[in-house]
């Protein structure tokens, strides 16, 4: 629970952050009535279920059931914990607090402290590659690429010297230890002496949503293998969770809903220089389910270009099956003339790599077309046999059911059957007899692997009741003091509830009877308790009736306290007592049930 120390810090650091600002910058929102929807960042779907209600600068997703505030947003989505976000949002607020790390049993630097030497990184290796003769190499080879100085410093391009020691020399004079730079991924050690990671390269710093460098992508000038190389993976860094060019291209492909996605680092930078800024390139993998999912909450349409090469085929099951699993507008494209797309642009002009976008054609036509060429269909039946058996195959493990409705499967089949000249019931068939078991993965299954915690099902009356009374007190603070008359927070079960109710008592304690959701949401670090405090405002917003529902609670308690003494009574009894020891028990019991009586009714009518 926040200390009281910290809540005013809190509070002008949220207040300096509109949550709906924080959100846009990673979810594509669309405001309807007082709030604004857009997709969940935090599981798959294809309906918007996620609202950001900017009067009480709350989020909420009806799929997954993540919520809270800007705070419990970037925590979630940066993967972070609460002070770090509490420092990425005071940065970005300009508010001014002290620098906190991970936590009392942190042992290594903070997110916040990676960050920090990863931006000071990319700005010394751009110096470098600039200012200094130790760059004029990397500076002729991007020039010759057809790529300008100022485009590349918008990116922040750079170069790392063959020396080796560099940043770790460099680094601590400007306070960047070498187990922080080790930690950031920029230095390696071996035996107790630490050496630069990245040597003789042309560095592309990778940035998140926030323009946070993360990490970076380097290619050799020389003849190192690999020939490109990553970070390493770090607290900040995961090579498949990141794009290049996503943060400097986001405002386009929300502007347009179609991102491009290409190959290279060089490719990016030749595009955006170009004018075409809604390009982005994986950091040498398959594009994922996971790239997806980034992509696809800032654009309605995705379009790969591969290069004129076996390797760029051979992806392309790979985007078909995100084509059929996720339910996204996936096109394909390639570049001819065994050119990339940095080459096709500085050579041929904007035109030709525009025109190449245009004739993109979604993955199953361009998965079918690949077959036939292959096949060498003509009228051979065998040959055509085993080229729809193998596109059956594919499409039936990638369980496409699972994801779309009647209409969109008889859609799919008609379709089918009209590239294939096969009829749509035999298709109907083929695919039952080829599908793949594949369990649909569930909304709380989603959530689950997201770290959500999902609202607690009631197994008694008493914890429906706790769960009203909750509801009521997230909405309507105004009830505590005489549900405080009533309950304690260790009255109320399941665990979570506990907690819940604990961080009211301390709101109240705090604030007094007026406190909002917001400021309530402001006490409690843990994301998965703001999870829950979200789910119970928004039941209990659409319930309505509070005075209503906490009478109803109330009585209920009332029921089940009445219920436990006699069980008491009736297991009293059951043992050898005395005339005397009997009657004293009722007298007891009596006397329990009026004061009850009084303090349930006195709550009831307030």
């Amino acid at each position: 629970m926040v200390s009281q120390d910290n809540f005013q810090v809190i509070q002008s650091v949220l207040q300096a952050n509109d949550i709906v600002d924080i959100v846009s910058e990673y979810v594509s929102l669309k405001a309807r009535g007082n709030n604004h929807f857009g997709l969940c960042p935090f599981h798959e779907e294809k309906t918007p279920s996620f609202s950001v209600n900017p009067e009480k600068q709350i989020f909420k997703c009806f799929g997954c059931g993540a919520g809270g505030d800007a705070l419990k947003f970037v925590q979630r989505i940066m993967n972070i914990t609460f002070p770090e976000a509490l420092q990425v949002l005071a940065n970005r607020g300009g508010v001014k607090i002290p620098d906190r790390r991970s936590g009392a049993h942190s042992t290594g630097p903070s997110k916040v402290e990676l960050y920090k030497a990863n931006l000071w990184a990319a700005g010394e290796y751009s110096g470098i590659l600039w200012n200094s003769s130790d760059g004029l190499q990397a500076k002729k080879y991007l020039l010759d690429r057809g790529l300008d100085e100022e485009t590349c410093k918008r990116f922040k391009v750079g170069f790392a010297p063959g020396s080796g020691h560099h940043i770790v020399s460099t680094g601590g004079t400007k306070g960047f230890s070498p187990n922080l730079l080790e930690s950031a991924g920029l230095v390696k050690s071996n035996n107790g002496r630490f050496y630069d990671y990245f040597r003789n390269r042309i560095t592309f710093p990778i940035f998140d949503n926030l323009g946070n460098v993360t990490g970076f992508g380097a290619r050799t000038l020389g003849e190192d293998q690999p020939k490109y190389l990553n970070t390493a993976e770090t607290p900040i860094f995961v090579k498949q969770r990141n794009m290049f060019g996503l943060f400097q291209g986001r405002e386009e492909i929300q502007k347009t809903k179609q991102v491009v996605v290409v190959e290279g680092y060089t490719d990016v930078i030749a595009a955006h220089q170009a004018g075409i800024s809604n390009v982005v390139a994986t950091l040498g993998t398959a594009l994922t389910g996971q790239h997806v999912n980034m992509l696809r909450r800032y654009s309605d349409q995705i379009i790969i270009i591969f290069d004129s090469d076996q390797a760029g085929r051979q992806a392309t099951d790979r985007a078909l099956t995100l084509f059929l699993t996720m339910g996204v507008d996936v096109k394909l494209s390639s570049v001819t003339s065994g050119k990339d797309p940095c080459e096709l642009i500085t050579t041929e002009g904007a035109e030709s790599f525009t025109r190449t976008i245009a004739s993109a054609v979604d993955a199953l036509e361009y998965k079918w077309e690949q077959l036939k060429e292959r096949y060498k269909l003509s009228t051979n039946t065998r040959q055509k046999r085993a080229a729809v058996d193998e596109f059956m195959t594919l499409i039936a493990g990638c369980d496409p059911y699972g994801r779309i409705d009647a209409i969109q499967k008889g859609m799919f089949l008609s379709r089918l059957a009209v590239m294939l000249n096969v009829p749509a019931g035999q298709l109907h068939s083929q695919l039952k007899k080829y599908r793949r078991s594949n369990v649909s993965r569930r909304a709380g299954e989603g959530a689950a692997a997201a770290g959500m915690i999902a609202m607690p099902i009631p197994q008694t009356p008493l914890q429906a009741a706790i769960k009203d009374i909750l509801e009521v007190l997230v909405c309507e603070p105004g009830y505590i003091t005489g549900v405080m008359e009533i309950i304690s927070p260790e009255d109320c079960e399941p665990e979570i509830f506990t907690q819940i109710a604990v961080a009211l008592w301390k709101s109240y304690e705090r604030l007094g009877e007026s406190f909002e959701i917001s400021e309530l949401l402001a006490s409690v670090e843990d994301t998965g308790l703001a999870d829950v405090i979200t789910q119970l405002y928004r039941e209990g917003e659409a319930k309505g009736n509070f005075a209503q529902t906490i009478e109803g609670a109330v009585r209920c308690i009332q029921d089940y306290r009445r219920n436990q003494n006699v069980d008491k009574l009736e297991a009293s009894l059951s043992q050898s007592l005395s005339e005397e020891e009997a009657e004293a028990n009722l007298m007891k019991l009596y006397e329990n049930l009026k004061n009850s009586g009084r303090r349930i009714a006195s709550v009831s009518a307030d």
